[in-house]
């Protein structure tokens, strides 16, 4: 723990010594020219520029900010219905104020505004694909984002490499870092959603998101029946895949590290056409690599393109597609011994080389259909699927071999998955008035059918009377090279032993109120949602059906235009597929969160904090069944409550952070074991306290250095599974650092992981005598060369 205070405050302290740096961005605000509404905002048209690293939108007020790595020399402002403008920079003061004409009108002279350096770790704005239009500021809820530039300085390929650490009290289930990322938050697993579409499989995934494919990720705390009522009360992240953009734009990544970890990356994008109507972008990644852990490797491909066409000046098309596949060693890198945790060799492994590679092969894709009716009223439409294939066969260990603990004895299982998602969606935003009230409505339907079919735990390995095969492995001398079968379900899913379905359809409207000179902003909302369940498994079958109304209610209010003050209300609920082993189908799990927050933009948003308190409510809580993995049983309740803390962004002239601090409180309320009534819940984190700094060296010493280091910390962890009776597991601390350079097109980035070489552990759980947990990587390092026109 004193390392830990001492790391904090020697971060801290070098706040007052950070010096000037200087990047570029553009800050202003988008107005009508023409028409009644001349020199009103003008919300939702696009920014960009080929010197940005990413596309800006402007907020309901109408203001952007667009940044870059290099100094922006031109823009461009875009929205459906006007003429697009490109704007010249030269030398006035900022912000700078753009005017758009409507389609069939004089465009306006060129722009002038002067341009700086700047790293961008913070954004003003949530993405169009949250359906929002209010400035991150004004919402009634705390939505935090990671933005790619903090991604490539932190070393991250996916969404299992730490992109979590940004956002305070996110943590991570680590047990398959290949199935997907498994986010826990606020006493629940968050729901995941990409481009804002729900494609989460019903068990397992998705596979993580590539940093590839990332233009950002939104952390949103809390329910968002804005988006969805489906997920846990703890919140959700959406991922926003990289789209179109107006100008060419080329890119290659290389990427190599410990363990032969080799990848390479290319995004290209711009028009198709001379007029500018057909634009893609296309993105493709290889990788591989071998492990830390006896073993294990890991092979992956990535193609993603995307077509954009204007059909008109208010009409878009977009389709985009992505496919991936993996080759890997390990289903799951847990170990177990009864000796306690820690007590094996970091790349200790209970796997065989004899045993085949996992393989997976992920397709999802999106069509988008936009349309605006004039500059107010705007319709999305929104279609998306996904198809996940995986097989692979692994070891296991259910338990303490009772004639000799130290002796583990291993069985193979096979699993045969598929999982399909179809997602559909429409939204209309809209903005009127009704005396002296601003109304920013949103309203629209939503519809999923998600369907899990397996083979799944098959036990192939027996006698000739049936008993299971067993492969002794002794924990203290490990000695390798069993021979175990090879196995493929003869008809495959034809066979199957699982299948499950998810439907629901949902409407909704959300009615953000402005008042007192947009100060005040009261947001109700309602939505309906009818969901039904089927259930097969092993021959057991159920079914169920519900209908759920699910109010919400935010308040937020500026006490400064930099400061503002909120409160939330609101309700979801989760569809749980399966069945106990009576054949009982299991209830949606029903939640509810309040919570008050405050935000404050300083210096004019370079940097952002953030400060919530939360309380959470949980009923229909399910769990495994202890006597066999493929049931559930109901257990009970749980509530949640806790404080989050985030600071994002250049708090000094140079230094560029992202420091977060959550306190979490959870506990057992009701459960069908009284003996837990009152224990913590699984994967409880009393605290987690994550800090990274980067810092570049003025230019007039060496221009594009830059250093970073920083921490992730985790004190009072629970285990994976919910006890009477707390068992003390380690506290987590890594440390690590960097260094690295930029010009105007290259980007190189050489960083250590846990510098300090700590054994760590993730994920630690007892049961059947036996401690369970995840070995962490030693000391490693990765160097990163970008080169982008």
């Amino acid at each position: 723990m004193k390392l830990v205070l001492a790391c904090f405050l020697f971060l801290l302290s070098s706040l007052a010594f950070a010096q000037t740096v200087v990047r570029g961005v553009v800050r202003g605000v988008v107005r009508e020219t023409d028409g009644p509404r001349a020199g009103s905002p003008l919300g939702g048209a696009t920014v960009s520029s080929p010197q940005a690293s990413q596309v800006a939108t402007t907020d309901s007020a109408g203001r952007f900010e667009l940044r870059g790595r290099t100094a922006i020399t031109t823009f461009t402002v875009s929205h459906l219905g006007y003429l697009p403008q490109l704007v010249q920079v030269s030398g006035a003061s900022q912000p700078l104020t753009v005017g758009l004409a409507a389609a069939g009108a004089t465009t306006l002279g060129e722009a002038i505004v002067t341009s700086k350096y700047y790293r961008q770790y913070t954004t003003q704005t949530v993405s169009s694909a949250l359906r929002l239009q209010t400035p991150l500021l004004a919402l009634s809820q705390d939505i935090q984002a990671v933005t790619p530039e903090v991604i490539f300085d932190q070393g991250s390929f996916n969404m299992t490499e730490g992109v979590s650490r940004n956002v305070s009290g996110v943590t991570r289930l680590e047990i398959s870092n290949n199935l997907g990322p498994y986010l826990f938050m606020r006493g629940g697993q968050i729901a995941s959603l990409r481009n804002g579409v729900d494609l989460t499989p019903i068990y397992r995934g998705p596979v993580p998101d590539d940093a590839a494919v990332i233009d950002r990720v939104e952390f949103v705390k809390g329910p968002s029946s804005f988006m969805n009522n489906i997920g846990d009360p703890a919140g959700s992240f959406n991922t926003v895949t990289k789209q179109p953009t107006d100008a060419p734009h080329y890119a290659a990544t290389a990427l190599l590290g410990s363990y032969d970890f080799y990848r390479l990356a290319a995004d290209l994008g711009g028009p198709l056409t001379k007029s500018g109507k057909l634009q893609y972008r296309l993105n493709a990644m290889a990788m591989r690599s071998n492990s830390f852990v006896q073993g294990d490797f890991n092979k992956r491909l990535l193609v993603a393109p995307v077509l954009k066409y204007q059909l008109s000046d208010r009409t878009y098309l977009a389709a985009e597609y992505t496919f991936q596949a993996f080759s890997y060693g390990l289903y799951s890198p847990i170990v177990m011994t009864p000796n306690g945790y820690g007590s094996l060799p970091r790349d200790f492994t209970i796997s065989e080389a004899s045993l085949p590679p996992i393989r997976v092969q992920d397709h999802s894709g999106f069509l988008t259909l936009g349309h605006r009716f004039s500059p107010n009223w705007q319709l999305t439409a929104r279609g998306a699927f996904l198809v996940d294939n995986a097989e692979g066969i692994y070891l296991w260990v259910t338990g303490a071999n009772a004639a000799n603990p130290s002796v583990l004895l291993r069985n193979p299982k096979y699993d045969l998955n598929r999982s399909q998602v179809l997602s559909q969606q429409a939204f209309v935003n809209g903005k009127f008035t009704t005396g002296a009230l601003t109304h920013q409505l949103l309203a629209g339907v939503d519809a999923n059918q998600k369907k899990f079919l397996a083979a799944s735990y098959v036990e192939y390995n027996k006698t000739d009377s049936g008993a299971l095969v067993y492969y002794p492995l002794d924990v203290n001398a490990p000695a390798y090279g069993a021979a175990v079968p090879d196995y493929r379900a003869p008809e495959g899913l034809a066979a199957r032993n699982t299948e499950q379905t998810v439907n629901y359809a949902s409407a909704y409207a959300l009615d953000e109120v402005a008042l007192l000179g947009d100060k005040l902003r009261i947001t109700p909302g309602l939505r309906y949602t009818a969901v039904q369940t089927s259930n097969l498994v092993s021959g057991v079958v159920s079914a169920s059906r519900d209908q759920v109304l699910t109010p919400r209610l935010g308040l937020s209010y500026s006490l400064l235009p930099s400061l503002s003050v909120y409160g939330l209300y609101d309700r979801t609920l989760v569809p749980q597929a399966g069945t106990t082993s009576a054949g009982a189908a299991i209830a949606p799990l029903r939640g509810s969160n309040r919570e008050l927050g405050l935000k404050k933009n300083w210096f004019d948003g370079r940097w952002t904090s953030a400060v919530a308190v939360y309380y959470i409510k949980r009923s229909s809580i399910v769990a495994t069944d202890p006597n066999n993995s493929l049931y559930r049983i109901e257990v009970g309740e749980n509530h949640a409550q806790g404080v989050d803390v985030d600071v994002v962004g250049q708090v000094v002239r140079g230094l560029n952070v992202v420091v977060n601090y959550a306190y979490n409180d959870s506990k057992i309320d009701a459960d069908a074991n009284p003996l837990l009534v009152g224990a913590r819940t699984p994967l409880y984190v009393k605290h987690v306290q994550n800090t990274w700094l980067n810092y570049e060296l003025p230019a007039r010493l060496v221009r594009g250095l830059s250093f970073s280091l920083g921490y992730q910390y985790q004190a009072g962890r629970g285990e994976r599974y919910a006890v009477a009776t707390p068992r003390a597991t380690p506290d987590y601390f890594r440390l690590d650092g960097g260094v690295g350079w930029q010009s105007a097109h290259l980007k190189v980035n050489l960083l250590v992981n846990n510098l300090l070489n700590h054994d760590l552990i993730a994920t630690p759980w007892q049961r059947n005598g036996l401690y369970y947990w995840v070995p962490q990587a030693g000391a490693n390092g990765r160097l990163s060369v970008s080169y982008a026109l």
